[in-house]
């Protein structure tokens, strides 16, 4: 067994606190040339479609052809209506970096490594980690340099709602309970790693970042597709020309539960079987068969030995498989020691997550790609996310920043704390637990010897939770492939257009006259940041409807006639003559979209 921080050991530090804490992580792998991809320009974006898996790869002496087919109609006015809202720029190469995670994807296309680095407000997400750490010991250290004692952090834990969140309502009923589970050497103190453990408890993460994953919906993503399973009409596992050229109708017809003429993904996972345990821990595993990070402590003869049946799978986005390269002997084994040498290779892709606490929804995702992978895929980046589209697999990156709310104390703690009724709090009502974080003197800003409730919630609402500081992720393959497939500007949501545009969408897949299976439609892997407290994570990592962060340009009309809130205002839709609809779409798709109405 060997320890792994992209390169450190992960024997506990002197001081106690995990490597993952106090260590900055250096990995010996080097990315010599990794170029960042921008958004294409408006103008551009027109020309963009996915290219199908019919295509064969291009090879190094062909002209490299975009890796959009044309066989879609529908595409230009949907990518042009749905284009990523970052400016274009020329790539520019990118200097070696030493990323502070390294990412094991397997997928069922084959492994994938991916680097990562997360910043909180402008800072490393470790660095962030460790001063919220720092801060919280420095409030607890005795004046006399001695230990913490558990009574001490169980009592400044209550009285501080606003950095330790749901965590304080619940230390007062169960203290012993705690101290015992918590206490690991029995000595009535709290060590390093004890407080991180306890503090962290909520999220089973005694560190600032963990990536989990989970094979649960692999292959089955798509050959349990319920919208897979309503084009499929004659039940045969294949998608016929004839069904392919109904599949709009079909959709609606068997998947559109609302009759609103598009499909949200709750209504497609109706169909489906209960995969609520998707993400226990036996289908979440650190054993290398599923998406995991490679920092901290890692279990290399497990490593290895998943590894050896990846031996022989194909590439995903990079030129060759990882687990090939790292066969130094080539003698078809993977041995512990070649495992660890996984570290030293080349990612196909690097990472950057930015959170920032001040604007949420600022938080973006950025992407770097190695130089022989960039020829391969084509990258779109959208407010808060990323999207990968290679030859036989697609990745889409998400950050859902839902940082802890700035708390306030709530009304009714306040009427309880004030037990004279005289509007406020004075010092003899300040819980003990509570003065260090409150004291009267500094938050009483008018002089009247109390603190009122806006002058609490003030000081509140300048605490950042320690749920701000740690980052957990999710990989696997999105829950349905299918609805993946469809939903071409990537909203968790299958608009009109996107509906209509299905069979094309297909076809795209199958060539004249042939039949389509569901595996012949390519996987998407989903890989999903977020933080804040964890009893929300299921909500923060599910596959909701992405909301569009730009104010709707169109005249009143058109947004009142948009019922299903699609972004077009269909045939259906519009309350006017037929022949003011139709002069009014220029392209004659059936639809008005943003461009045709504003341009009116």
């Amino acid at each position: 067994m060997v320890g792994c921080d992209r390169g450190v050991k992960s024997s506990p530090s002197k001081t106690g606190i995990p490597p993952a804490v106090t260590e900055k992580s250096a990995s010996p792998a080097t990315v010599p040339t990794m170029e960042m991809e921008q958004a294409p320009a408006q103008d551009d974006a027109a020309s963009i479609v996915e290219q199908s898996d019919a295509s064969p790869p291009p090879s190094e002496t062909e002209h490299h052809p975009p890796l959009d087919s044309p066989a879609d109609p529908t595409s230009t006015v949907e990518t042009v209506r749905e284009s990523p809202e970052v400016d274009a720029v020329e790539p520019e190469s990118v200097a070696p970096t030493a990323a502070a995670y390294r990412l094991w994807l397997p997928t069922s296309k084959g492994p994938l490594l991916v680097d990562l680095d997360v910043w909180v407000d402008d800072q490393p997400l470790r660095d962030a980690f460790a001063e919220k750490l720092a801060s919280v010991r420095a409030a607890l250290e005795p004046a006399d340099g001695g230990a913490i004692r558990w009574d001490r952090l169980l009592e400044h834990i209550a009285g501080d709602p606003a950095t330790f969140g749901q965590t304080a309502s619940r230390v007062d009923a169960q203290q012993q309970a705690l101290i015992k589970r918590y206490d690991r050497d029995k000595d009535k103190s709290v060590d390093e790693q004890e407080l991180v453990r306890f503090l962290f408890r909520d999220s089973s993460v005694p560190q600032e970042f963990r990536l989990f994953g989970t094979d649960a919906f692999r292959w089955s993503n798509r050959s349990a597709s319920p919208l897979f399973a309503a084009i499929d009409r004659n039940r045969n596992r294949k998608l016929d020309p004839d069904e392919i050229e109904s599949a709009g109708e079909s959709l609606l017809r068997q998947i559109d539960l609302n009759s609103d003429q598009c499909i949200d993904f709750a209504e497609s996972t109706r169909l489906r079987e209960n995969e609520g345990d998707a993400w226990q821990r036996n289908r979440s595993n650190r054993q290398g068969n599923v998406a995991m990070d490679l920092s901290g402590f890692v279990n290399w003869s497990n490593l290895s030995y998943t590894m050896g049946g990846m031996l022989k799978e194909n590439p995903v986005l990079s030129p060759s498989n990882p687990v090939k390269s790292v066969d130094a002997d080539q003698d078809e084994w993977i041995s512990a020691s070649e495992a660890e040498s996984i570290l030293t290779l080349d990612p196909a892709l690097a990472l950057a997550v930015r959170f920032d606490s001040s604007a949420p929804s600022a938080s973006t995702v950025q992407t770097q790609v190695h130089t022989a992978v960039r020829a391969n895929v084509r990258i779109e980046h959208h407010p808060g996310s990323c999207w990968i589209a290679g030859q036989s697999i697609h990745v889409g990156v998400v950050a859902s920043d839902m940082p802890t709310a700035q708390n306030r104390i709530p009304r009714q703690v306040f009427l309880q704390l004030d037990a004279d009724k005289n509007g406020g709090i004075d010092e003899n009502e300040i819980p003990d637990g509570a003065k260090d974080q409150f004291p009267l003197e500094s938050l009483d800003a008018n002089g009247d010897g109390k603190l009122s409730f806006q002058e609490i919630n003030q000081t509140l609402g300048q605490k950042q939770s320690i749920w701000n500081f740690q980052v957990r992720g999710r990989a696997a393959e999105h829950p349905d492939g299918v609805f993946a497939w469809l939903d071409r500007d990537h909203d968790q949501f299958l608009s009109s257009r996107e509906i209509q545009s299905a069979p094309a969408r297909l076809k795209a897949l199958a060539t004249e006259n042939a039949t389509l299976a569901a595996n012949d439609i390519p996987d998407t892997l989903m890989i999903q940041f977020c933080r804040g407290e964890p009893d929300q994570d299921d909500a923060r990592f599910g596959f909701s409807r992405r909301a569009s962060l730009q104010p709707d340009q169109r005249p009143s009309w058109a947004i009142h006639m948009d019922a299903n809130r699609d972004g077009d205002v269909s045939e259906n839709e519009f309350l006017g003559p037929i022949d003011s609809f139709r002069e009014l779409d220029r392209d004659g798709d059936g639809f008005l979209s943003a461009g045709e109405v504003i341009a009116d």
